[in-house]
C-alpha cells in the first residue's frame, strides 16, 4: 500500500489529501444537522401532545357539564333545553379530538365508553320509563375517568422541556383535583336534590376526598412555589374554602347541613371548580407558550446550523482547492531551482515562500547557493588572517564549513572569556582597593586608640585616679574586642570560602538565645530599646554560637545603619516546620537597588564616603553562609524612610529525634 501510494502522481496525492477531510466534514455536518432536525421534531411532537391533552381536558369539561344536565333531566324531567344545547358543545369537543393524528387516540371512543353516548342520549330522550338517574351519573363518571387516562402530556420527561415541565405537572395535578372535586360536588348535589342514597354518597365522597387530598399533596410537592402559594391563598377564601369545608363536615357528621339548597350548592361548587379550572387553563397557556418558544428557538437554531454548515463546507472546499493549487506552484518552483543548482548555477530566488517544510526546503536551496559563494570568500579571508568573516555551514556533513564555523566560534568564545575575566579582574581590583582602604581604616582605628591609651597610661598612670585608669582600660578593652571581631570575621570568611568552618550543632531553645542576645546589647547600647516579640518556645538543632553571631550581626547592622531609630524589634515565630526570626528597625531603609547585593562578600552601602559606616562588609555575608549551612534562608524587606526588617529561618528541631542523637 505504501509503495502504491508513493508512486501516485503528486496532483493525485494532493487531491486525496484534500478530499478526505471534506468527506469527513460532510459526514459530521449531516450527523449534526440530523441531530438538530430530530430535536426539532421531538419538540414538535411534545407540542402536539400538549394540544391533544388540551382537547381531552376540554372534552372532559363538556362531559361534566352534560352529566349535570342529563342527571337533572333523568331525575326531574327539567332542563331539557339546556341539556340539548350542552350536547352540541360536547359533540364539538368529541369531533375536534377525533381529528387528531395521534395514533394513541385512534378509535378512542371505543375504549372510553363514548361509543355508548348516542344510545344513552336516545334512551334518555325517548324512554317512556324514567331511566335511573344514578345510571346516568355512573356512565358519565366512567367516561370522564377513562378520558383522564389519555392525558399523558405531563408525563413526558425530557431535558428539552425543563423550563415548562414543572407547570405541566402542576396543571395535570390540578386537572385530577378538578375531576375528584366534581365527583364530590355531584354526590352532594345528588344527596341535596333527592335526599336518597346517603350511604352510597358518603362512601364515594370519602374515596373521592381521600384521592383529592393525595393529589393536593402531590401538587404542593411538584408545582412551582408561585402556584402553591396561589392555591393556599384560594383555599382560604370563597368559593373553595366553603365547598371543601362543607364536604369535610358531611364526611365527619354523615349528615348534610340544610344551609345549601341543591341549586345553591351546584352554583357554589361550580365556582370552586372554575377556580381550579382557571388556574389549570392559565398553566396550560403558559406551557403552550413556553413549548412554542422552545420550538421556535430550536427551529431558528436548526436553520442557523444548516447555514453555518453549508458555509463551512464551501469554505473548506475553497481552502482545500486553493491550498492544492498553491502547493503545486511552490513545488514546481522548487523543482526548477533544484535543476539549476544541480548544473552549478547560482542566483536562485524565491517569492512568498511559507514558513513550513516547503519554506525550509526553499531556504535550504538558497543556503546552498549562498554558501557556495561564502565558503570561497571565507577561505580567502581566513588565509589573510581575518577570523571575523561570517561562516554558515551547509549541513552537518559540511566538513569545511563546520571547521571554519568552529574556528570562528572558538575565537568568539575566547574573546568573550577574555572580556569576562578582564571585567571580573577589574571588579576584583576595585573591591580589593576598597577592602584594603576599609580594612586599613578599620584595623588602624582600634590600634591607634590602643596606642594612645597606652601612652596615656605610661605618661599619667601614676598621677591619674583609679577611676580614670579603669575608664581608659575599659576603652582599650572595647577596641581590642572590635579588633578581635574584625579578625574573626576575616578568619570566618576565609574558612567559609575553603569549606572548613566547623558547626557544633546541639538542641537549644531559640527564644532563650534571643533573650540573651537582647540582654547583651542592652548592656552594650543601653540607649537603644530592643523589644522582644516571642510567640512560643522554639527548639532548634543548630550551632548556638553561630546563630548568636547571626543575631548579633543583624542587630549591629540595625544600630550602625539606623542611628536615629531608637527602637529595634526582635521577633520569633514558627511557620510550619521553620522557625522565623526577624530584626526590625525604623531607620532610613535600604534602596531596592542594594537589596539583592547586601549579602555579597565585602559589599557595603557606603553613604557619603567610603568610611561613613564602619565595618568590612562581611557581617551579612557571614550571616547568610551560617543560615544556609543550617538549611535555612535569609532575606530582607525594606522601604526607604520606613525602616528595614531582616528575616532568617531555620528548621524547628524534632525533640524526640534529636534527643537520641
Amino acid at each position: 500500500m505504501n509503495r502504491f501510494f508513493r508512486r501516485l502522481p503528486l496532483s493525485l496525492k494532493l487531491i486525496l489529501v484534500g478530499i478526505i477531510p471534506v468527506i469527513f466534514l460532510l459526514y459530521l455536518s449531516g450527523q449534526l444537522y440530523k441531530e438538530k432536525r430530530n430535536k426539532v421534531l421531538l419538540i414538535k411532537g411534545y407540542i402536539e401532545q400538549v394540544q391533544e391533552a388540551n382537547k381531552i381536558a376540554n372534552l372532559i369539561n363538556e362531559l361534566e357539564a352534560e352529566r349535570k344536565f342529563s342527571y337533572q333531566y333523568a331525575l326531574k324531567k327539567v332542563g331539557y333545553g339546556s341539556m340539548i344545547l350542552q350536547r352540541t358543545h360536547t359533540d364539538g369537543a368529541i369531533w375536534s379530538l377525533k381529528r387528531s393524528h395521534d395514533p394513541n387516540l385512534n378509535n378512542f371512543s371505543q375504549y372510553t365508553f363514548l361509543d355508548s353516548l348516542p344510545a344513552i342520549r336516545k334512551e334518555l330522550d325517548t324512554s317512556t320509563v324514567s331511566i335511573p338517574a344514578t345510571l346516568i351519573l355512573h356512565y358519565y363518571t366512567q367516561v370522564i375517568f377513562r378520558l383522564n387516562t389519555l392525558n399523558q402530556a405531563a408525563a413526558t420527561s425530557s431535558i428539552y422541556l425543563q423550563p415548562v415541565y414543572q407547570d405541566m405537572i402542576a396543571q395535570k395535578t390540578l386537572f385530577k383535583m378538578m375531576t375528584y372535586l366534581g365527583i364530590m360536588n355531584m354526590n352532594v348535589y345528588n344527596l341535596l336534590y333527592t335526599g336518597q342514597d346517603r350511604q352510597e354518597a358518603l362512601t364515594t365522597t370519602q374515596e373521592a376526598f381521600r384521592i383529592y387530598d393525595s393529589y393536593e399533596a402531590e401538587f404542593r410537592l411538584k408545582a412551582s412555589p408561585a402556584s402553591v402559594k396561589w392555591y393556599d391563598n384560594q383555599k382560604q377564601k370563597a368559593p373553595l374554602k366553603p365547598v371543601l369545608g362543607f364536604v369535610s363536615q358531611f364526611l365527619d357528621s354523615t349528615s348534610v347541613d340544610s344551609v345549601y339548597s341543591a341549586e345553591d350548592w351546584w352554583t357554589l361548587s361550580s365556582q370552586a371548580r372554575d377556580v381550579l379550572r382557571t388556574a389549570q387553563v392559565n398553566l396550560w397557556s403558559k406551557v403552550e407558550t413556553g413549548i412554542n418558544k422552545i420550538y421556535h428557538d430550536e427551529e431558528l437554531s436548526q436553520t442557523r446550523t444548516l447555514v453555518l454548515l453549508l458555509a463551512a463546507i464551501l469554505l473548506v472546499i475553497s481552502i482545500v482547492a486553493f491550498t492544492i493549487s498553491v502547493i503545486s506552484r511552490i513545488l514546481y518552483d522548487l523543482k526548477v531551482a533544484s535543476l539549476k543548482i544541480s548544473r552549478g548555477g547560482t542566483g536562485i530566488a524565491f517569492k512568498d515562500m511559507p514558513h513550513d517544510v516547503m519554506g525550509t526546503l526553499a531556504q535550504s536551496v538558497l543556503e546552498i547557493d549562498r554558501n557556495n559563494v561564502k565558503l570561497a570568500e571565507a577561505a580567502s579571508a581566513i588565509g589573510s588572517g581575518n577570523f571575523e568573516v561570517e561562516v554558515v555551514p551547509r549541513s552537518a556533513e559540511d566538513l569545511l564549513g563546520n571547521s571554519i564555523a568552529k574556528m570562528k566560534a572558538d575565537l568568539q568564545e575566547l574573546t568573550r572569556e577574555k572580556d569576562k575575566v578582564q571585567k571580573e579582574t577589574l571588579e576584583l581590583m576595585r573591591r580589593k582597593d576598597d577592602f584594603l582602604s576599609i580594612a586599613s581604616h578599620e584595623l588602624k582605628t582600634p590600634v591607634t586608640s590602643l596606642k594612645a591609651y597606652t601612652q596615656l597610661l605610661h605618661l599619667y598612670g601614676q598621677d591619674d585616679s583609679e577611676e580614670k585608669r579603669k575608664l581608659m582600660l575599659s576603652r582599650m578593652d572595647s577596641q581590642i574586642d572590635k579588633l578581635t571581631s574584625l579578625i574573626n570575621d576575616l578568619l570566618d570568611t576565609s574558612k567559609m570560602q575553603q569549606g572548613v568552618l566547623v558547626y557544633n550543632k546541639t538542641v537549644f531553645f531559640l527564644d532563650e538565645l534571643l533573650k540573651e542576645v537582647a540582654e547583651e546589647f542592652h548592656t552594650i547600647a543601653p540607649q537603644q530599646k530592643i523589644e522582644l516579640d516571642i510567640q512560643t518556645p522554639v527548639p532548634v538543632f543548630a550551632d548556638r554560637d553561630r546563630i548568636s553571631q547571626v543575631l548579633s550581626n543583624l542587630i549591629n547592622n540595625a544600630l550602625k545603619y539606623c542611628p536615629e531609630s531608637r527602637e529595634i524589634i526582635l521577633a520569633l515565630k514558627t511557620n510550619g516546620p521553620m522557625a522565623i526570626c526577624s530584626v526590625q528597625d525604623f531607620g532610613t531603609g535600604i534602596p531596592e537597588a542594594h537589596q539583592n547585593k547586601i549579602f555579597d562578600r565585602f559589599y557595603r552601602i557606603t553613604g557619603s564616603n567610603l568610611h561613613t559606616f564602619p565595618g568590612l562588609g562581611l557581617g551579612l555575608f557571614i550571616a547568610k553562609e551560617i543560615v544556609e549551612r543550617h538549611y535555612g534562608k535569609i532575606w530582607v524587606e525594606s522601604e526607604p524612610d520606613k525602616g528595614s526588617t531582616f528575616f532568617f529561618g531555620i528548621p524547628v528541631a524534632n525533640l524526640k529525634k534529636n534527643d537520641t542523637e
